[in-house]
């Protein structure tokens, strides 16, 4: 509710809420106040109106984002442009580890207040968008370039307006307006990574990398998809020979082996690796836009953004096993290239101050293309380093293109005072209902994910007496190598609106609102394995050669060394499914200020929601497809029909211990949902980990209760405290849970616990620190930051899940502390600013132990960041930023059975220099 929008009052609130948004709550900025001219005219001469002007070139653009925190009616933070500029993040994942209780896992996704990223659910533009993630139903964050972004609003504290998906809260996008007036940037980046000052390595692609996509090269054959349909899903040469025996025209085995390796010279076999010298990374960025303004009444604008970025890095990881440390481990270098890409354009449509109507268009690209070598050692294996100076050697190459193509309609329309002037007589009761607002949105979305191929080579070197190399042969096995094509669409159509209607009285304002909204998302993810290797021992002659020749046509047509191609290679036949969601809903709410003392708020949610997912197997062409009965379908279907209720009060006293003061609380309920491809029987292999999955057609929706106590203190200065005391009950909370592991077994699946609960303390705030030199020099500094301290406790029944070690445990990837701080400076010639950025998060567990092994925990990760702004001219500047500057490393412990910490994997990060040169107009 925008408390000034009803009447003429005193509006301390909304000096105080200038004043602090002009310090910078997300940015953190310091303001230096002085009294202004008075105002040419005042609705009352009598009125108390602050005048604020600050000086900094920061300062200006947080008003708006920090005056709607205050106004909010549940707890809610923000970041906005230049705040995610200051501190120098370049995507939005990357940013939001800045807000309070948040925390960043895999680069990726989100987890807010310790709850897994299927306890937060996004939105652009609020809307929801489909998820270009092959594991996740959830959208990686990471995918959205900071460019693009106005503000990101979190919203901890649930309202009925929000889909009741909602626990730990909601992350709205909000991508950048269309300008006032004419606006063209252009910016260049450029800088390197210290683990990439070495050469990496790389090898033979399309010649359209460069702009995150494959020519075709590696694409699946098309030979080998007319072949899985000619043979029926089988390529072994007894196969082979028995649908020719059945169609009338029976060859001997050997002709169906010949068939089997001509079916082979299909694939891109060109693996080799090679090495490569780094290139210093490159980005560059368009922008532009404009608004015509036809008479006193019709405005039309744009706003177009074209972004690029191409960069290298190598990564080296270390993985031990957690019983064997010192003879099973894996030691791997990786050089990954990323590119991205980002199209937007934003079009709107203004008739006078009461009608808005937006169309924008966005394209979204993030590629990464992955070369590996890894060296294992396995004691008891044939790759014992330590008892036969044998190892293994892989060498894998992995090409994914996410892609995420929007297209969002928009619409506010007020009953103001243009509209009523032009309404004819027989209209004129709307007189009241006057600042009635109705709100529309549509939006029509597809996220894709092609791995068009992920290759692994299998190498068994022989070491001398020194440990170096003596021998090097490709593996005499018949997976020698192996080739995985995967495929993900994900759709999403949303439409809804709302109307809200205000009512004023002496003492008090009231806004009643109304509204519904449809949701329907379909996605399906097809996933192919084939294999090509050999037994037979003449294969040895040849296999010290290097892949391409090894692999050649020649040796590979050549029946003297038994070639022999595979499809679906150690698979369970069910890797592929196919899942719809749908969800219908309606929600009314209300928000009643009295004597702008009391804010009472609240309202409920009805959701019907429906969901299904279902394994396929694409190769099974003698039964069905979907190995599932109708009955079976309808028991893993889950329907729900549901009320989730919010509630919300806050009391506002001016000059409690500041100048303004407000305390708020907060109760709702809602759900948590299974992924719709963690409902399906379909297993797959994780292409992250490596891990074969398998999802869990019994699970059900998880029901939260939530509550928060939040105390916000503002002064007239710009500096703030907050604290916030929150707590979290789940019923049946779905967890990730380790299984037995063998070569081919399922090693990690899903259960519903039994209970959890999550509990915890939030503090902020920003203090300028000119009260160092009685305003003198130090008025130019400032100190913001955040901290988290929480606890959580799951408990799994001894009946589901196994043999896990510990059945009463902390949630995964929950952190007890997470701390973000910021030291800025500005000078007060606007010339130039500095930031330094700390941020850490204590031990979480990144999965849960099992058959006596405790808990796997990533250790903390200590974050500091450094960045300088020099702007020369009006229309320049430059921007330094170091990353990493503590060279900190991804870490994960475990305790063995004998009470042993182990490193279980270890990956280099590297610290980060960069530089920007921007032109604004």
């Amino acid at each position: 509710m925008n408390r000034n929008a009803k009447k003429i009052r005193p509006i301390r609130r909304h000096g105080t809420a200038i004043a602090f948004a002009m310090a910078g709550l997300a940015a953190g900025q310091p303001a230096v106040a002085e009294e202004a001219d008075p105002p040419v005219a005042q609705a009352d001469p009598n009125q108390a109106v602050e005048e604020v002007v600050v000086i900094g070139r920061y300062r200006a653009a947080a008003t708006d984002i920090v005056s709607e925190r205050i106004e909010s009616d549940v707890p809610m933070d923000f970041l906005d442009a230049e705040g995610i500029s200051r501190v120098g993040d370049s995507n939005v994942a990357a940013a939001l580890r800045r807000v309070p209780g948040v925390t960043l896992v895999q680069n990726q996704f989100i987890y807010v207040r310790g709850l897994g990223e299927r306890y937060s659910s996004n939105q652009l533009n609020g809307s929801d968008v489909p998820s270009p993630d092959l594991t996740r139903n959830v959208l990686p964050l990471d995918i959205f370039p900071a460019e693009i972004i106005d503000s990101i609003s979190v919203q901890k504290g649930y309202s009925p307006d929000l889909p009741a998906a909602f626990g730990g809260g909601n992350i709205d996008i909000r991508t950048r307006a269309i300008p006032e007036d004419r606006l063209f940037t252009a910016k260049i980046n450029t800088g390197w990574n210290t683990e990439s000052s070495d050469d990496g390595i790389t090898y033979s692609g399309g010649s359209d990398d460069r702009w995150g996509t494959d020519d075709g090269t590696r694409e699946i054959p098309q030979a080998i998809v007319d072949g899985i349909q000619q043979y029926r899903g089988n390529f072994s040469p007894i196969n082979i020979q028995n649908l020719a025996r059945q169609s009338g025209s029976p060859i001997p085995l050997a002709s169906a082996q010949t068939l089997n390796r001509e079916l082979a010279t299909a694939l891109n076999r060109n693996l080799d690796l090679r090495s490569k010298s780094m290139p210093a990374d490159f980005e560059a960025e368009l922008a532009g836009g404009y608004r015509w303004f036809f008479g006193d009444e019709w405005e039309l604008g744009f706003l177009a953004i074209g972004n690029y970025s191409n960069k290298w890095r190598n990564r080296e990881r270390t993985l031990r096993e957690v019983t064997l440390p010192d003879n099973t481990y894996t030691e791997s270098l990786r050089t990954i290239n990323q590119v991205t890409l980002t199209a937007g354009l934003n079009v709107g449509l203004r008739f006078t101050e009461d009608h808005d109507v937006k169309w924008l268009n966005m394209f979204l690209r993030n590629t990464e293309d992955e070369a590996s070598v890894s060296l294992s050692c396995t004691q008891g294996q044939f790759n014992d380093c330590a008892s036969t100076n044998t190892r293994e050697r892989l060498q894998d190459t992995r090409y994914e293109q996410r892609d995420l193509d929007i297209t969002q309609f928009t619409g506010t329309h007020t009953l103001g005072d243009a509209t009523l002037e032009r309404l004819p007589e027989w209209l004129g009761w709307l007189e009241g209902a006057r600042d009635s607002q109705v709100n529309w949105f549509y939006t029509d979305s597809e996220a894709t994910t092609d791995l068009p191929q992920e290759t692994r080579v299998k190498f068994v070197e022989t070491l001398d007496a020194s440990g170096n190399v003596a021998t090097s042969q490709v593996r005499n096995i018949n997976t020698a190598m192996e080739l995985r094509y995967s495929d993900l669409v994900d759709e999403v159509e949303s439409w809804g609106g709302s109307l809200m209607v205000p009512f004023t009285g002496s003492s008090w304002d009231l806004e009643l609102t109304g509204g519904g909204s449809y949701n329907r998302k379909g996605r399906s993810f097809q996933q192919t394995q084939l294999g090509l290797g050999t037994f037979d021992p003449n294969f040895t002659s040849i296999a010290d050669g290097n892949i391409r020749d090894v692999f050649g046509d020649d040796n590979v047509l050549n029946p003297l060394y038994g070639y022999e191609l595979f499809l679906g290679i150690g698979q369970f036949g069910t890797e592929s499914y196919g899942a719809g969601q749908i969800t219908d809903a309606g929600f009314g709410k209300f928000d009643l200020l009295i004597n702008d003392t009391w804010r009472i708020a609240g309202g409920a949610r009805w959701e019907n929601f429906k969901q299904v997912s279902v394994p396929i197997d694409y190769l099974n062409f003698n039964g069905q497809r979907i190995p599932l009965t109708p009955e079976e379908i309808e028991a893993s279907t889950i329907q729900t029909d549901d009320w989730y209720p919010a509630f919300s009060a806050t009391w506002i006293r001016p000059q409690f211990w500041s100048d303004e003061f407000q305390l708020r609380f907060a109760w709702s309920e809602t759900a948590a949902r299974p992924d719709l491809r963690e409902i399906s029987s379909s297993t797959y292999i994780d292409p992250l980990t490596e891990a074969r999955v398998r999802g869990n057609p019994n699970l059900i929706p998880s029901d939260l209760k939530n509550y928060d106590l939040r105390a916000e203190w503002f002064w007239d200065s710009g500096d703030s405290f907050t604290a916030s005391l929150f707590y979290k009950d789940i019923k049946a909370p779905i967890e990730t849970i380790q299984g037995g592991a063998t070569e081919d077994n399922i090693i990690f699946t899903f259960i519903n616990a039994e209970t959890a609960e999550v509990y915890g303390l939030e503090i902020e705030g920003i203090k300028s620190l000119g009260f160092l030199s009685g305003g003198g020099w130090s008025e130019a500094f400032y100190l913001s930051g955040n901290a988290t301290f929480s606890d959580s406790e799951v408990e799994i029944p001894e009946n589901v899940g196994g043999d896990i070690t510990n059945r009463t445990r902390r949630l995964t990837q929950h952190s007890e502390w997470v701390v973000n701080m910021q030291l800025g400076y500005d000078a007060f010639n606007g010339k130039w600013g500095s930031t330094l950025v700390y941020n850490a998060f204590g031990p979480r567990i990144f999965f849960a132990g099992i058959n006596g092994q405790d808990d796997a925990y990533e250790q903390p990760f200590h974050s500091l960041d450094f960045v300088l702004s020099w702007y020369p001219t009006e229309n320049l500047s430059l921007k330094f930023r170091a990353q990493n500057i503590l060279d900190q490393k991804t870490r994960i412990d475990q305790e063995n059975s004998s009470g042993d910490e182990v490193r279980i994997l270890e990956q280099t990060v590297g610290t980060s220099l960069l530089f920007d040169i921007k032109y604004e107009l």
